[in-house]
Parts: structure tokens; sequence; C-alpha cells
């Protein structure tokens, strides 16, 4: 009956609720993943160049709902009122992973990919004391004592638990994995010692003013080097055939009146380049690279590559499994 509902509302005008939109109340950008990670840094950002572009008293609240890899954020925006009024930061591989380990608690259907605003890879980063030179000589310490090598990310279906994945089936020998909440808590491990490296994005890495000269990225696991890291080889340079990013954008749950839809993508577009965003840093840094439209079918099929390079097997899921899982999201997203 509540599908029903919303289809109905999709035929009609804006219900005189609506009206006023968006200056009814703060509009919700649901984020995933803890403060100060690549998400939350986006919606932070995003969030008053946003409001600059919708004009009159519109405004933003970033809330964030974190664990499962993002799955508690995407259930609450799969289930919130199609109004306009609340949307939510999405990010591969983590959507896809997921839903391919098990059944997840909301309808990937169900959200709507309003723009990819961002595509920022992974980087492999050590401690600025650490012995370990680059990726060659960590895979190298790896075959000699699999299972010693600490590595922290961000939790199962991640950019960093692709990267550590990858790693390993290039090693052909184990990582210790260690899971955190979010990029802050990573960090501060690799900070105190308590793992031997991170598993991080471009932008979380060059945004990090208190840790310059602290951390140091050992590979780039992007095609070509990032151009604000320009001193920092790519894994393909290094002879390791590894490229995992985080597509970053922001979705609205299904339903939600076209004339809304409309004025959320262009504010979006228009923002990317917006002093409010980039205030203090260049497009580069942030890692930016807008998508308009449905972006889903080029973004999740890049992190559909990126899953299968990765060597994981999820569950009992085998390799065919996967791809048909990649194929089946991509077609539900464009329904």
């Amino acid at each position: 009956m509540q599908v029903s509902c919303w289809r109905s509302c999709r035929l009609r005008r804006i219900p005189s609720a609506q009206a006023a939109w968006p200056d009814d109340r703060p509009i919700e950008i649901i984020v995933g993943f803890q403060a100060g990670s690549g998400p939350d840094i986006l919606a932070r950002r995003m969030a008053p160049a946003l409001a600059k572009q919708l004009g009159g008293k519109a405004s933003f609240v970033v809330n964030n709902r974190t664990g499962a890899a993002g799955e508690i954020a995407l259930t609450a925006l799969s289930r919130a009122e199609p109004n306009g009024y609340t949307i939510g930061a999405l990010s591969t591989p983590s959507f896809i992973v997921v839903q391919l380990m098990k059944k997840p608690q909301y309808d990937p259907a169900a959200i709507i990919p309003l723009a990819r605003v961002v595509d920022d890879p992974t980087l492999i980063v050590a401690g600025g004391a650490s012995p370990i030179k680059d990726l060659r000589d960590l895979i190298g310490r790896m075959k000699s004592n699999s299972g010693t090598v600490s590595l922290g990310h961000n939790g199962v279906g991640t950019n960093g638990f692709l990267a550590a994945l990858a790693v390993e089936r290039a090693a052909g020998a184990k990582l210790n994995e260690i899971p955190f909440k979010g990029s802050s808590e990573s960090r501060t491990a690799l900070l105190g010692g308590h793992v031997d490296m991170v598993g991080m994005s471009v932008s979380e890495f060059v945004l990090d003013k208190e840790v310059v000269g602290l951390f140091r990225a050992l590979a780039q696991l992007g095609p070509a080097r990032a151009r604000v890291l320009p001193d920092v080889p790519t894994a393909r340079e290094l002879g390791f055939d590894i490229e995992i990013s985080s597509e970053r954008g922001f979705a609205a749950p299904r339903g939600v009146a076209p004339e809304i839809m409309e004025r959320l993508q262009k504010a979006i577009a228009a923002a990317v380049t917006d002093a409010e965003f980039l205030r203090g840093t260049t497009s580069d840094e942030l890692a930016v690279s807008y998508l308009s439209g449905r972006i889903g079918r080029r973004a999740w099929r890049r992190a559909g590559r990126a899953t299968r390079r990765s060597g994981w097997r999820g569950s009992s899921l085998v390799m065919p499994a996967l791809v048909a899982g990649i194929h089946a999201l991509l077609a539900a997203v464009q329904q």
C-alpha cells in the first residue's frame, strides 16, 4: 500500500505540504560513516554550497548513522519520507559488496542516485617511521611472514577492505586485517603504532593537515598518479594490477517528486565548483569527478570491476555469482 501511494504521489502535483520546499525545515543528509571519513567530509563541505544554490531559506544538517559498512544509513534513507527533506551520501564499493554478502535491510531499487561528486583512489599508508619502503617491500614482508603485517580499514565492503584483499592476492599471503568504525579511528591507530598501515583515500590523506610527515603513502591504487600526490607511485607502476577507488555522491529515496529531484541535481552540479565547497582546497585535493544524472551504471560497474580484481569471495559466493549480483544491481537501479 505504501509503494502504491508513492507511485500515485509522483503522478500528482507537489502536495501543499511541500509547496514551500526547501524552506519548511532543514534537509537531512544521512551519512553511513564516522565524522572525518570521506563521505562525511564530502557531505559537510557540500551542505553550505547546496543551501546557497537552492536559495531561499534552504539549510542542511548532516546525520551520521554509522555501522554495518553503511547499511544502517542506507536503510534509513530507503525508508525516509520521499518529500525532498532527506537525502543520503552514497559510496561504492561498500554499496555493492554489502548486498553481495547478504540480503540487506533495504531495497537497492528504493535508493535513487542524484549525482556522483568524487572518484577517490585508495592509498596504502604506513607510519612515517615505518621500515616498509613501498608496496613491493610490503608484499615481500608478507610473503616472508604471512599474517604478521597489520592493516586497518573502515570495515567489510569498504575500499580499504578491498585494498587489503587485493594486496593479499598479489602476495599470496595474509595480512592481519583490523576493521575500524571509520577513518578517524584507523588514523588514530596508525599514529599510535597499533597497526602497521591503513587503507585510506587520496582526499582523506591530503586533507588531514595534522598528520603531514607522520604518515607515508606506499602506493596509490588509481589508474594514474593523482596530481596532488605526484611522488607516490601507482600499484601498476610497481608491477601489481590493483586499482580500487571510492566513488561518492548523493542519493534520494524513491518517490521524490521530479521537480524536487531536478532542483537537487542542479544544485549539486553547481555546488561542485562553488567557492563555498572548495574553501581552502582544490578540486584535485577533494578528488572531484562529477557525473550528472543516473550515475549508477557507470559508477557501480566500476566498483564491480574493483571487487572482482580484489579476488573477493564473500560467504558462499563464487565469481560467477558475484558478477551476476553486480549485473542484477545495475538492472535494478535503472528501473
